[in-house]
């Protein structure tokens, strides 16, 4: 025990303090536990116990500042683990994240080699996001408790935020072996299975959860969002629309609600429903120097469209600028620097620019994504492709490059296909990442496609050289001096037809007017609904879909036959 000023009177002073404290609390007097230690400390003031006794009921209060004093002084006179933490939590509370971080460090030295020890010093830190220290900590809790179950589900849960979804889905599914019921550990479980691509699977756990807790919020948007993966989208909405109507919707509920509305293609309610977007997922920007467009008369204005999103969601939303411009608009365009090229042709915009200067004034700004709802699109008001062009001199140098592989290759070659297999993996975003691995797929793959005679194959894929000289593939790599869309663009008018999984490029060549066969995964973007071969976003596009999750192969097999009858032979390039 550490120096005190002044020792209690006996041991049986403090022991009767700590079971009054205990008595106290088990019936909720959290009041009665402060005025006890507040009366052992006017004799006593430097007793730890009692300190930390005092301090723990004014947070139970809901009174961190008064908590903070006494638990200040407890970490001053004690080593004890447990104290160090409280004093951590106190911090935390009243926003004092350095300072709580510092205290934390000094729990961490005085720690003793126990599990429970671990375990909780795992739930300080990660309630400070330093998760690679919370996780481990939580390893080292498991060598020595390796059976306890909220430990596994711990750990699996942070191990899903990291992305490290294998893992993360063996411990959750070791804390169910031990509570197989859990219904916490169970809505979790689809989440891991979900982001393992096996959906299936995820919505029976899901569905598991619901059976134990009805109105469980996570379970029920879980039980809709996997449906709606499932293509099972009408499904999915009555799920939506009964969470709704029963008070049991979480923030997520309106948006799903909206992206399922939009694959089932009523798009007038799925646009409002996508609106929703902004506070849950995504913050409207604050920075910019205009009030947000609600639909307000554009005549003589100026008005900034931004990206928000990635570069398919702008390369398709674009098109919108002709409409604004139609209503008078000044339209400039505040994009990434590989768009500002292209997006400086598109009809409607004035600028196209990367960032904006200091005097710089619009009437009114507008997400790109936003723009179908303020203009009320349907499908029959969407409008068509091409809204891209490149300059003739681009397109006869950089296209007509690429045509000529087609005679410096394969002398018998009748036409040139351009390949793409694989999209941003944007590990950083846990979600993003899982929906990147379903919708690409390995170079090889694409093997037996290669072998369809008289065909020049090359590749769009961005850093992709490196796979195609480990492959041994006959794929030429295309991508080499590109530096923005624009370049792309004029090189894909070297090419009869792009084949490509959903990725950004799709947008570019449908938008460009130019045949694209896009090899869609089982669970299929809402843009392009459901069961459908063809979409009103771009006439020149073909959608293959994945027959069941995972499988590519039917559908290289499927592009295969197709491109040995009836694709595009070469045009002349301008």
């Amino acid at each position: 025990m550490p120096d005190r000023a002044e020792k209690p009177s006996s041991p049986t002073e403090l022991d009767v303090l700590i079971e009054t404290g205990g008595r106290l609390e088990k019936a909720g007097d959290m009041a009665g536990v402060r005025g006890a230690a507040l009366r052992y400390l006017a004799r006593h003031p430097h007793e730890a116990v009692a300190l930390v006794l005092l301090g723990r009921a004014e947070l139970l209060l809901e009174r961190p500042a008064c908590a903070l004093a006494p638990l200040q002084r407890s970490a001053r006179v004690t080593n004890q683990f447990v104290f160090h933490l409280l004093h951590a939590d106190c911090l935390k509370k009243l926003g004092l994240h350095d300072q709580q971080r510092v205290a934390l460090e000094n729990a961490a030295r005085r720690m003793p080699h126990a599990g429970s020890a671990y375990f909780m010093a795992g739930v300080a830190f990660e309630g400070i996001r330093e998760t690679d220290r919370a996780v481990r900590f939580y390893r080292q809790a498991l060598e020595l408790l390796p059976d306890e179950a909220g430990l596994h589900h711990r750990l699996g849960r942070i191990l899903i935020e990291k992305g490290e979804t294998a893992d993360a889905l063996h411990h959750i599914t070791e804390a169910l072996r031990h509570k197989p019921d859990d219904p916490i550990y169970l809505v979790d479980h689809s989440v891991a299975l979900e982001h393992m691509g096996r959906l299936d699977e995820a919505l029976v756990a899901a569905e598991k959860a619901l059976l134990q807790t009805p109105d469980n919020q996570e379970a029920i948007h879980n039980r809709g969002h996997l449906l709606f993966n499932l293509n099972r989208s009408t499904e999915a909405l009555d799920v939506f629309d009964g969470a709704i109507e029963n008070g049991l919707a979480s923030p997520k509920t309106h948006f799903s609600r909206g992206v399922t509305l939009l694959k089932l293609g009523r798009l007038s309610e799925g646009w409002e429903g996508y609106e929703t977007r902004w506070g849950m997922s995504q913050k409207l920007p604050t920075n910019l120097p205009a009030p947000l467009w609600q639909g307000e008369s554009l005549a003589g204005r100026d008005i900034l469209l931004h990206a928000e999103q990635g570069f398919g969601d702008s390369l398709q939303f674009i098109r919108f600028a002709s409409r604004l411009a139609a209503q008078g608009a000044t339209v400039t365009a505040l994009v990434p620097p590989a768009l500002t090229r292209l997006f400086a042709r598109v009809d409607g915009v004035t600028h196209s620019v990367s960032d904006l200067t200091e005097s710089a004034y619009f009437d009114f700004h507008c997400p790109l994504a936003s723009l179908p709802h303020r203009l009320a699109i349907t499908t029959e008001t969407i409008p068509s492709a091409p809204y891209f062009s490149v300059p003739r001199e681009e397109a006869l140098q950089q296209g007509g490059a690429i045509r000529r592989l087609m005679w410096s290759s394969k002398g018998s070659a009748r036409r040139v296909v351009g390949l793409v297999w694989s999209g941003a993996p944007r590990p950083t975003h846990v979600e993003a990442h899982a929906i990147d691995k379903r919708r690409s797929m390995p170079l090889t793959a694409l093997a037996s496609l290669v072998e369809v005679p008289d065909t020049v194959f090359v590749s769009f894929q961005m850093h992709g050289g490196r796979l195609i000289r480990e492959s041994a593939l006959p794929i030429i790599d295309g991508t080499e001096g590109i530096t923005d869309f624009a370049d792309t663009a004029a090189r894909l008018l070297g090419i009869d037809l792009l084949v490509s999984v959903d990725t950004s490029i799709v947008h570019l060549a449908g938008g460009l007017g130019l045949p694209v066969w896009m090899l869609s995964r089982f669970d299929g973007c809402w843009r392009w609904l459901e069961d459908r071969t063809d979409t009103a976003w771009y006439p020149t596009m073909r959608i293959f879909r994945q027959p069941q999750l995972n499988d590519w192969a039917s559908v290289v097999n499927q592009v295969k036959t197709e491109l040995m009858s009836h694709c595009p032979v070469s045009q002349p390039v301008g």
